[in-house]
Formats: structure tokens, C-alpha cells, sequence
């Protein structure tokens, strides 16, 4: 399993891949109305539930902030999968996640729309060569797993091995619907979060954090729970973002179930206070 320095050739090639691969997810979306049926839609639409839970429970509340305990091979299920959706590898998503916490909303932030703008908080930070490489040393107690660092090199292979498997099974029409459709629509809404859960306004504001962090209810349906963005800024370790009934968390309810299967278990809950206060 190579884990040493990347040579200089391999590199350059290595580089290109993701652009490469962002382009064609994106571009594929433009001919899937000329392949459309409605059993792909429904395809599809499954396929962008699963990878909204791989990233939101397991890139978000798993990696980068440990709100529940899995074993070693779900965690690998959870960082194969999620760096399918074209999103980088897991120990690079969490590490730039870390960071926005701790910098949320300054100059330091990688993705703050109030100070740099929706777009670059959208999708001009991930173009930005500048975070190419994420800070390790945020996600150390990850980066001890051989099998996390390989993926995270060679993140564009589960994004290749998927996109082949759709098209070795169903044609292009497969390709572009289950792969293209999906991944793109939970690419954006994931950026949704950072460019539209962060903002110059007091509604949507439960709780008086440092940072512009606001809910959102339509975002929340979105990306599956991840709406609740103040919510999540106050209390970030928790497995639960939904604190009230109508606050819809479908990634916790996912949690929950798993735990009762024993795939998953010391889900982390809110502090009663902070189920008092909302």
C-alpha cells in the first residue's frame, strides 16, 4: 500500500484526474434529459440519499467531529463511499471541516460567504489550489489508519470504480442518471451548506455563537439533517443537529437505526440544556 511521497510525474497526472472528473459528472447532466425514464430518476434519487448519508453521518458527524463510535470496516465502508461522491478523500474533508470550526467566519475561514462571497464559499474554495492540501494535522487521529490515507490519495478511484460500475450496468443512460445526476445534485447540496447555512441576518439564529452560522428547514430536507447549521455550530459533537420534533434529521433517525442494529453505537446527544433552550 504506497504511502511515501509522490513523484513529480505521477503528481501531474494525479492532478488533473479530479478537474477531469468534475467536468465529465457535470457535463453528463446536460444529456440526461435525452435518456430520461422514471425508473433512473428513482435510481437516482436513492443513489443521492446514500451519498448524502456518507457524508453527512459518516464525513460529517463520524470523521470530522466523532459523534458516535463504528467499527474499523464500517468506517472504511463509510470513507469508500463517501469519497465516491466526488468529495475528496474523508481525512481531507474532515481536516478542512475542523479548521472551518475553529476559524468560522474570520479571515482564516476556507469558506466563509460573508467574507469572501457565496460563489468562492459555493464551490471557489474547492477549486482554489490552495487547499489542495489539507492540515493533517487536524485529523491525526485518523490518519494512523493505512486504509483512510490510501483513499485519500487516490480519492478519484471510488469515483472512476462507481461510474463504471453504473455504466458497465446500465449504458449510458445509467451512467448519467445514477452517476452523473446523483453525484452532482449531492456535490451542490453538500457547498449548499457552506455558501447558504452562513449569513448577515439574527433570523434563524437559536443560539448566540461567534460565528453567522443560521438554520435553515429547506436545507435541512436537503442534505438530510445538516440544516440545522446554528444548532450544529453550538453543540458540533453531538450525533443529533434536529432538536426539535419538527426539526427533520434524517441522517440521526439513520443513526439511530444503525445503532439498533449494533453497526454504530454511543451516539453522542445534545446536552439538556440545549434541548430546554429549543
Amino acid at each position: 500500500m504506497p504511502t511515501g511521497p509522490i513523484s513529480t510525474n505521477e503528481k501531474t497526472l494525479l492532478q488533473h484526474i479530479p478537474t477531469v472528473l468534475v467536468l465529465v459528472v457535470h457535463a453528463s447532466v446536460l444529456v440526461a434529459p435525452f435518456v430520461f425514464t422514471w425508473r433512473l430518476l428513482v435510481a437516482a434519487v436513492a443513489t443521492y440519499l446514500v451519498q448524502m448519508f456518507v457524508i453527512t453521518g459518516g464525513y460529517h458527524r463520524y470523521f470530522s467531529h466523532r459523534s458516535y463510535k463504528t467499527s474499523r470496516a464500517f468506517q472504511l465502508v463509510l470513507a469508500w463511499l463517501g469519497a465516491s461522491t466526488m468529495q475528496n478523500g474523508p481525512l481531507w474533508w474532515a481536516s478542512w471541516h475542523r479548521w472551518h470550526h475553529r476559524h468560522a467566519d474570520t479571515i482564516h475561514d476556507a469558506h466563509s460567504p460573508t467574507l469572501r462571497g457565496r460563489w468562492y464559499a459555493h464551490v471557489g474554495w474547492v477549486m482554489d489550489k490552495a487547499h489542495d492540501r489539507a492540515p493533517l494535522e487536524n485529523i491525526r487521529d485518523f490518519t494512523k489508519f493505512p486504509e483512510l490515507r490510501f483513499i485519500d490519495r487516490f480519492s478519484w478511484l471510488p469515483v472512476v470504480i462507481f461510474a463504471a460500475a453504473t455504466f458497465a450496468l446500465g449504458g449510458l443512460p445509467a451512467f448519467v442518471w445514477i452517476f452523473g445526476v446523483a453525484t452532482t445534485a449531492s456535490f451542490h447540496a453538500t457547498l449548499f451548506i457552506n455558501s447558504l447555512a452562513h449569513g448577515e441576518t439574527r433570523r434563524a439564529r437559536r443560539y448566540a455563537t461567534a460565528d453567522k452560522s443560521r438554520n435553515s428547514f429547506w436545507l435541512a430536507l436537503l442534505t438530510l439533517g445538516e440544516g440545522w447549521h446554528n444548532n450544529h455550530h453550538r453543540f458540533m459533537s453531538v450525533a443529533r443537529q434536529g432538536f426539535r420534533w419538527w426539526e427533520v434529521d434524517v441522517t440521526f433517525y439513520l443513526l439511530k437505526l444503525l445503532s439498533f442494529a449494533g453497526v454504530v453505537h454511543a451516539l453522542r446527544p445534545p446536552p439538556a440544556s440545549a434541548l430546554r433552550r429549543a
